[in-house]
Formats: C-alpha cells, sequence, structure tokens
C-alpha cells in the first residue's frame, strides 16, 4: 500500500511538471486568466466570416502537412469531435447529449461547462483546417524615422481528438506515467496547433509563427523556414503532441517546455539545463495531410468558448482547453507581439543575452518581444537587400 501511495505521488509530480507543456490551464480554466476578459473588450472578436478575397488568400498560402506514420491526423471540430459527446453545467447536469455548433455557440461565456468527448470509431474521410485572417500594424525606428508596416496574419488551425505527451519523455517516466495513464491521451482536444502566416504589404510571405505548448516560435520566410516551388510553407505535426515544426524529411528533435519562464527560455534559446520533466518533441513528417480548408467567425465558440472543452481529469493539466484564441497570455496576444516574442533563434546568444536583460529587468516576455521586434525589423530588412545601416 505504502509503495503504491509513493508510486502515485512520483506520479502526479510528473504530471504536474508535464502538465502545461500539453494543456495551457493548471488551476482552473486558462480562460478566466486575469487579463483576458479586458483584452476581448478591447478586441471583440467578429462576428464575420472571411471575405471571398480572404478565403483566396489563405487557400493560397495553406501550408502543406505532414504526420509521423501511425499517427491520428487532424479531424473536423464540429463533425467528429463536437458532434460525439455531451456537454454539461458545472454542476455535472447534462444540457444536451446531441452537441451543434449553435448549441455550442449558446453555451460559450460559461467557464464551468464541460464538453466531454465520446468517440465512436469513425471519422469524416477527409479531416479539416480551420483559416482566419487578422491584420496588425508595427511602427518600427529606422534610420529614416518611424516606419510602419501592416501585416496580414493567416493562421490555420489543425484538430486532433486529443494531445500526448512528448514523445522524447524519457523512457523510466513513459514507463512510470504509462501504468497510470494513456501516454497518446493526456488530455482530449489539441485545437492549438497552428501555423501563422505573415504577408507583408504586398502579400508576399515574411515570416511563420508556430505554436509550439505554451509558446509561439517565429521563422522569417527565406532563412529559417523555405517556400516550395508552390509558394507554401511546409510543417510537421509533432509525434503525440502534435505540436508544429518546419518540415524536415529525417526524424527530428526539438527542444520543448512546460512554460516559456526564465528557465525554460533558456533551454529553448540556448540549451541551457533541460528543466526537470520536461521532455523534447520529435518529429517525423513522412505522411501528407490532404486536408480540405474551413472557414469559422473569430467570435465562433471554436475560438472563443470559456468552459472546458474535453472532460475533466485528475491529475493537473489534463482538463480540456478552452477555445483556440487562448492560445497564449494576454499581455501577447495581439498578433504582431507573438511574432516577434517567438522571435529567436535557437543556439543564438545575442538572443538570449537581450532575454536575460528583459528578464533582470523585469519586464519578462513582453520587454523581450520589444527587444526581437527590432532584430526582426533589421533581419527582414537585410534579407531583403536593405543596403543602409538597420
Amino acid at each position: 500500500m505504502r509503495r503504491g501511495i509513493i508510486g502515485f505521488l512520483v506520479i502526479v509530480a510528473i504530471g504536474a511538471a508535464l502538465a502545461v507543456t500539453t494543456c495551457r490551464s493548471q488551476d482552473g480554466n486558462f480562460s478566466q486568466f486575469p487579463g483576458f476578459d479586458a483584452y476581448f473588450k478591447a478586441n471583440p472578436p467578429s462576428d464575420a466570416l472571411p471575405t471571398q478575397e480572404e478565403r483566396a488568400l489563405l487557400w493560397r498560402n495553406r501550408p502543406h502537412l505532414f504526420i509521423a506514420e501511425g499517427e491520428d491526423g487532424p479531424i473536423d471540430f464540429y463533425r467528429d469531435y463536437i458532434g460525439e459527446g455531451e456537454l454539461r453545467d458545472g454542476d455535472g447536469a447534462l444540457i444536451s447529449a446531441s452537441v451543434t455548433q449553435d448549441i455550442l455557440n449558446r453555451y460559450k461565456a460559461d467557464p464551468d461547462l464541460t464538453f466531454v468527448h465520446k468517440p465512436s470509431g469513425t471519422v469524416s474521410p477527409r479531416p479539416v483546417l480551420y483559416g482566419r485572417v487578422d491584420h496588425d500594424t508595427v511602427t518600427f525606428d529606422s534610420v529614416h524615422g518611424p516606419l510602419t508596416q501592416t501585416f496580414t496574419f493567416l493562421t490555420y488551425n489543425a484538430v486532433f481528438r486529443t494531445s500526448g505527451l512528448p514523445a522524447a519523455l524519457p523512457k523510466w517516466q513513459g514507463l512510470l506515467l504509462g501504468l497510470f495513464v494513456d501516454l497518446e491521451d493526456w488530455h482530449q482536444l489539441d485545437h492549438y496547433t497552428a501555423a501563422t502566416v505573415v504577408l507583408d504589404g504586398v502579400d508576399a510571405p515574411v515570416a511563420v509563427v508556430l505554436q509550439q505548448h505554451n509558446q509561439q516560435h517565429s521563422y522569417l520566410v527565406g532563412r529559417d523556414i523555405m517556400l516550395g516551388p508552390d509558394g507554401r510553407i511546409a510543417v510537421d505535426a509533432a509525434i503525440r503532441s502534435n505540436e508544429f515544426y518546419p518540415h524536415a524529411s529525417d526524424r527530428q528533435r526539438h527542444r520543448a517546455v512546460a512554460m516559456p519562464d526564465g528557465e525554460g527560455m533558456r533551454y529553448l534559446i540556448a540549451g541551457q539545463d533541460q528543466p526537470w520533466m520536461s521532455a523534447d518533441d520529435v518529429t517525423e513528417g513522412t505522411v501528407p495531410v490532404d486536408y480540405d480548408l474551413s472557414f469559422l467567425a473569430p467570435s465562433d465558440a471554436f475560438y472563443t468558448f470559456q468552459g472546458f472543452l474535453g472532460e475533466k481529469r485528475l491529475l493537473p493539466g489534463r482538463d480540456g482547453p478552452p477555445g483556440a484564441a487562448y492560445n497564449t497570455l494576454p499581455s501577447l496576444k495581439a498578433r504582431a507581439m507573438q511574432l516577434f516574442v517567438g522571435y529567436w533563434r535557437s543556439d543564438d546568444p545575442e538572443d538570449m543575452k537581450r532575454y536575460e536583460t528583459a528578464a533582470d529587468g523585469g519586464g519578462g516576455l513582453f520587454a523581450f518581444a520589444e527587444a526581437q521586434k527590432r532584430r526582426f525589423f533589421c533581419d527582414w530588412r537585410a534579407l531583403r537587400g536593405a543596403s543602409e545601416p538597420c
């Protein structure tokens, strides 16, 4: 009995440490994190679907997606996921056992609700990625004075039925956790898996932002990530965790952490002292995914549902997530902020120095994003052949 209790406590410790690697909330629902309410009041999600011109832009720039052999691919959110389950209120009372898009939207503002997915084993013949268009205007400091640039952000969300633990989880941890939980099903629903293609004023791709666990990683087009002959990027979904990384023809290991705090960022950028109980992601994108592109209003429950879009489970971090709009901290919700805070290169001492300066000054990730804004501007101009100094 005592050995069993000790073993369970070890499982809880491992689970708690890994929890935020695959989920965004440990205590209550992340949608209730301070700052979200103010952000969405100041920036209310639109009820409008993309225009025909925006849909054409999304279609033209849609990413190629690859998964590993044997991995489950993305699904249709409303048909394959929401259509198979039940919605319950905060007391556990049944609201509906036949949940539709209309029903989910009717209750999207209640943070106490829980949708529990009950898969039937069937899946739509073609998966779906959800595309949306956002804009953000940024003013850079240049040698000629302020330079204002409006960027267009094309975001593509994939939906996976479950989110598992990273594939490079140490073997002993995997064996121990596997006695109690399904490593492929750490929590229900993974729809934060997103790739954002950033366009300049003439609709040319300049950068890509990939959601990776609780942080974004930004890549400069033409240097960090390349366009294919058809002008599209290619990304791989990580084994078990589904996180997106630039496509590679072979098996790749990627640094991953629970949270982008000081310890986590030092590991991500410089490879210093991997945080205890963290686990890296693994990609092996050998299977192309042929998918349909669908469109939802930014105000749809897919993005804005405040409750739990997956069953609530015992261990920390195993509860289902809220809507896909709750993908990062409120202070970093602006699209340009997500671009800049994720703009760092592995093993780059200058990026590490700027992070340390921001952290030491108490500004944290927000201050780091402001510093990386300048770095992005200089790198972007240099890549495009600017002759004058940045």
